[in-house]
């Protein structure tokens, strides 16, 4: 397994995850559990509180349903623990991953070797429009690109409603 750097620090060994198949009726605490991106997080639930770090994987950019599954964590099943964005992600998708209720990001080497950390720092500064609603952005609450754009069709600046 090749050396991982952590974009924000977690103080959890890569080694200390378990798979996901572990027996979630233990009564022990579990240091971190490592999500494929198709959990079925009902499977782990009553084992939610116990759980200190989950790493969700992301085994491809493209492929956001680790994003998906951090929204979950954190408002349908309350998780508080520590939530680890883990593999193939991209300095645009930070802000994202932030949003979603991940703590940290973790990649592997040669992927900050073609993103630096510094380029993932500012990465958070490069988008002021969501998507979705209820997001936030470092300065502060996002605005919603559709709402955007109905504002300034709204406003007369424009009647393309795809130009901002």
């Amino acid at each position: 397994m090749p050396t991982l750097e952590l974009i924000r620090p977690t103080g959890v060994e890569a080694d200390a995850t378990l798979p996901l198949d572990f027996d979630a009726s233990r009564n022990d605490d579990i240091e971190a559990l490592r999500l494929p991106p198709d959990a079925d997080l009902s499977q782990i639930e009553d084992a939610l509180p116990r759980i200190k770090s989950i790493f969700v994987a992301f085994d491809a950019f493209t492929d956001g349903r680790g994003f998906s599954l951090a929204r979950l964590l954190r408002q349908r099943y309350g998780y508080d623990g520590l939530l680890v964005a883990d593999g193939q992600l991209i300095p645009d998708q930070f802000a994202f991953a932030l949003q979603c209720g991940f703590d940290a990001v973790r990649v592997a080497e040669g992927e900050l070797k073609r993103h630096t950390p510094e380029a993932w720092t500012d990465a958070l500064d490069a988008f002021d429009l969501t998507y979705q609603r209820g997001y936030a952005v470092a300065a502060g609450p996002a605005t919603n690109i559709f709402d955007a754009r109905l504002t300034a069709m709204e406003a007369g600046q424009t009647a393309d409603p795809f130009s901002v």
